[in-house]
């Protein structure tokens, strides 16, 4: 091949791939094996995933758990599943791959995804936390939460909202590959729900959180909605949104090591904005967007707390946009942030109690690590902030 061959095969990118809801084929009739072999014959079906023997083998366990070990059973059971051909269970067409994969039924899909959970999460707790609604806003630390959202099961409808694309320093904390770069972080979240479980219902907010999209987002009704956004104006707006709902809200923050909680129970009436640490007037003016630059500083300060944040994050701080780039987050902490915040969900939904108010993890208390700096020095760093911040 020529270097003129190569350079032009080179310019012939791949636009990022784009989620499109996945068709649905339950080939139990002819008219649905027409229709799938015309998408066949048309060429958007490129490739077919099959694990139908895994999937038998594992119902058989599903509902025969006294008797596993029995291979003779076994084997009549998968024999019976594979006797039924291609009507057994459905199948999905993954539009952004071009793949076929074959799924059992929705009932039998979500009783082996979630098996290993019982009775850690009883059968009936399962079907409530099937029938809740999740909105997560902010898809970095957000991203996190969605996934461990979709793991346990939590959340039979999923809505999300972000602008952004993803960028090759978002890898450190948000779960894709370097061929993932330039996807919008909807597109490149949806594609992992699908996946996983096709059967989820999806909604997406490509413009984020703002109050044009307040009517559709009261039509979803949330069970509970996550804000993982940086905006200040869109923190204050899902604030009064949830206020005006009765819907909880939780925010996961990463700073450093250390993951904050907090929870809004807004649906019990028991919670203020930011618990309380932003006057009204102020929260006013932050929904309709009228604060100043040097007032967003000091409100990201009193939200967050200076008390959470270590030397070397408030070191970290001062030199954003100096020596660089951007806020630092650790993937750790993210993972962190994000499996508390699914937790606090599922008790939100089982109606366990779960007051308003922040919760604080720190690997350094759990693993009992030395403090990163001396009480004097973190205080003399804290000074540096305080005054760096002022100028």
């Amino acid at each position: 091949m020529s270097s003129y061959d190569i350079d032009s095969f080179l310019e012939n990118t791949q636009a990022p791939m784009v989620w499109q809801q996945p068709e649905q084929f339950k080939l139990d009739s002819e008219a649905a094996v027409n229709e799938l072999g015309e998408r066949i014959a048309s060429g958007v079906v490129t490739s077919v995933i099959d694990p139908v023997e895994a999937i038998a083998d594992d119902l058989y366990e599903l509902h025969n758990p006294a008797i596993k070990a029995d291979d003779a059973a076994r084997a009549a059971f998968v024999s019976d599943v594979l006797a039924q051909g291609k009507a057994f269970g459905t199948w999905h067409h993954m539009p952004w791959s071009g793949a076929l994969v074959r799924f059992p039924d929705v009932a039998d899909h979500r009783a082996l995804r979630t098996s290993r959970n019982r009775n850690l999460i009883t059968a009936p707790e399962q079907a409530v936390l099937y029938a809740s609604k999740m909105a997560i806003f902010g898809l970095s630390v957000g991203s996190n939460i969605v996934e461990r959202l979709v793991l346990s099961g939590i959340g039979g409808s999923i809505a999300m909202g972000d602008f952004d694309r993803l960028s090759p320093s978002n890898l450190n904390r948000i779960n894709g590959v370097f061929s993932d770069v330039g996807a919008g972080k909807i597109d490149l979240m949806a594609r992992k729900i699908s996946e996983v479980d096709p059967y989820i219902e999806q909604t997406h907010f490509h413009q984020g959180f703002n109050a044009s999209i307040v009517p559709e987002l009261s039509s979803f009704a949330p069970s509970v909605i996550f804000d993982e956004v940086d905006q200040m104006q869109a923190k204050a707006q899902m604030r009064a949104f949830a206020m005006e709902q009765g819907v909880p809200l939780i925010m996961a923050t990463d700073l450093g090591d250390r993951s904050l909680i907090d929870v809004e129970r807004h649906d019990l009436g028991t919670a203020k904005p930011f618990h309380g640490k932003v006057k009204k007037e102020l929260f006013d003016r932050m929904v309709s967007g009228d604060i100043s630059d040097d007032e967003r500083k000091k409100l990201t300060a009193k939200i967050v707390g200076l008390r959470h944040v270590t030397t070397r994050m408030l070191e970290s701080l001062m030199e954003v946009e100096k020596t660089i780039p951007g806020l630092p987050q650790l993937g750790t902490t993210a993972s962190m942030g994000g499996s508390l915040a699914a937790v606090a969900a599922r008790e939100i939904v089982l109606g366990h109690e779960l007051p308003s108010g922040r919760y604080v993890s720190s690997p350094k208390t759990v693993l009992k690590l030395k403090p990163q700096a001396s009480a004097p020095a973190m205080a003399k760093t804290a000074r540096s902030f305080i005054k760096s911040s002022k100028s």
